[in-house]
């Protein structure tokens, strides 16, 4: 029985659980009305027109390249640090490497 009690079994076994009550109690629930208000966008009561909308992420990208390096660059000496064979000038010029990278990241 400790089988049962290890995460991926655990995990399969909740999610029987849940599709079997998600399946016997759906036949219960009332079947909603076709409305096509619903889809409407809401505009405060105005009419408002569809439109698509396309969103410009190219603002967004050199930030989330500065958070990845930045980031990933803390792991790489956090880990660097913790290893004793490693000198003191590999971590020195790894954060110079990073302070190149980041300097012509944001140089335009």
């Amino acid at each position: 029985m400790d089988i049962l009690l290890y995460p991926p079994i655990a995990f399969i076994l909740s999610l029987c659980a849940v599709y079997l009550f998600a399946g016997f109690f759906s036949s219960w629930a009332p079947k909603p009305a076709h409305n096509p208000e619903k889809t409407k966008t809401y505009a405060c009561g105005e009419d408002f027109p569809a439109e698509k909308v396309v969103p410009n992420y190219e603002e967004f990208y050199p930030f989330a390249i500065f958070f990845t390096i930045l980031h990933v660059a803390g792991l790489m000496l956090a880990t660097m640090s913790a290893a004793a064979a490693v000198s003191f000038a590999v971590p020195t010029v790894y954060v110079f490497l990073i302070a190149i990278i980041l300097s012509v990241l944001f140089i335009r």
